[in-house]
């Protein structure tokens, strides 16, 4: 048995006011099929962040806004290879669920709001490629 957990954050605008502003953080326990850290797990992640996208060349983030949370869980699968006393390369993937509550705008730069969307997710919820130092 482990635990792990990961984040990410991007507070930065970019030019054009593009922006994929986000916070998110994924806790994991993970259950290890021979001796922890070497080869293949199990887990169940939680997650909760929060998102600002706008003016993304992609779907309709290129004419809408979109600001909100999102909370949800699901289940995982990963390996782990060793490459020193201290370092390793994992991989994993995870499915699950995640509830979105936001808010979508007409522009980019205004808070000319449209409506408040609830949505309900299902699918891909985690995939990552890891350098992982261990402290021991």
């Amino acid at each position: 048995m482990s635990v792990a957990i990961s984040g990410n954050y991007n507070p930065f605008t970019f030019k054009d006011n593009r922006k994929m502003k986000h916070w998110l953080v994924q806790p994991e326990y993970r259950y290890w099929l021979s001796e922890s850290f070497k080869g293949h797990f199990f887990g169940i992640h939680g997650m909760a962040g929060s998102y600002n996208f706008g003016n993304l060349p992609f779907g309709s983030m290129k004419d809408y806004r979109y600001e909100g949370n999102l909370y949800g869980g699901g289940f995982t699968y990963g390996y782990q290879w060793i490459v020193s006393n201290r370092v390793n390369i994992g991989a994993e993937i995870g499915l699950g669920y995640l509830y979105m509550d936001y808010n979508k705008f007409y522009c980019q730069t205004c808070g000319e709001r449209i409506d408040h969307y609830r949505s309900n997710y299902f699918g891909p919820t985690k995939v990552a490629v890891s350098i992982i130092y261990l402290l021991k």
